[in-house]
Order: structure tokens, then sequence, then C-alpha cells
């Protein structure tokens, strides 16, 4: 039984391992480098700096909550200035389509805040507070990064 599940767990480390590896060149080698691999690269951006300092200062639940909210904020109004840029460089059809892509995924987010709340929410303890805010924040913070990947794209070919 042991072996069985040793050699499935190398199988899948091993498939894991080549499908990351696809991943890697496809995005190393694509033009749109950093739109593609978003997901798999982490970058320290001034907002997530000033989060960081904000979290060094005030450890406790509610200093994380405040740090949370600001990063909400700001991550929130990077979003909204990278939408609005990327909406001026695009021709007709294409701001179209990312009107129906950003409204779909303010869809999409209302439904994800709303599950992630009540899902953290359920459980019992103080450690458990932070986790959503925590989660929405990185939530907002992906999509104003991978608008603003696409606007500096558009603007490196003008």
């Amino acid at each position: 039984m042991k072996r069985n599940f040793t050699r499935r767990l190398f199988i899948f480390l091993t498939a894991y391992a080549l499908a990351f590896t696809a991943v890697f060149c496809v995005c190393l080698f694509s033009g749109a480098q950093r739109a593609a691999f978003a997901y798999v690269t982490v970058e320290k951006h001034p907002i997530d700096i000033a989060m960081q300092k904000k979290l060094d200062e005030d450890s406790s639940t509610a200093g994380i909550l405040d740090a949370y909210e600001f990063a909400m904020k700001e991550w929130d109004k990077l979003l909204n200035e990278n939408y609005k840029g990327l909406m001026q460089k695009l021709t007709k059809e294409e701001q179209e389509e990312l009107r129906a892509s950003q409204l779909a995924w303010i869809k999409y987010r209302d439904l994800e805040f709303a599950f992630n709340k009540g899902f953290w929410g359920k459980f019992k303890g103080t450690m458990y507070i932070p986790f959503s805010p925590g989660y929405q924040v990185h939530f907002v913070r992906e999509r104003a990064l991978r608008l603003g990947y696409y606007l500096e794209d558009v603007k490196a070919q003008e």
C-alpha cells in the first residue's frame, strides 16, 4: 500500500514539475510574458510594501484588518486607474470586450467574496477574522496588476 502511494505521489510530482516547466517555457518565450506569467511571479509593489509596513507596526487583529483595508483601497484605486488607462488605448471593439470582461470579473468577485466571507466566518477564533479580507486584497491585487500589464504592453507597442 505504501509503495503504491509513493509511486502515485512520484508520478503526480513529476507531472506537476513537467507542467510547470512547460508553462514557464511558454511564458518565457512569449511576447506577453508578464500578462501570462502573473500567476507565477510575485512582485513587491509599493502597495505591498506599504501594507507590510503596517502589518509590521501592528500585528494585532485590528492592525491586520487596518492594513488590509488600506491595501484594498489602494489596489482598487490602481485597478480603476489601469482600467481607465487601458480603455483609452483600445479600439472600440476591444473596449467592449474589456468592459464585458470587467463586468463579469466584478460579478465573479462579488460572488467569490460573499462565499469566502461566509466560509471563513463560520470558524471560531480570532485568527480566522483576517482570512477573508486578506484573500480579498490578493484577489483585487491580481486583477489590478493584470490590467496594468495589459496597459504596459499596449504602451510598448506605440
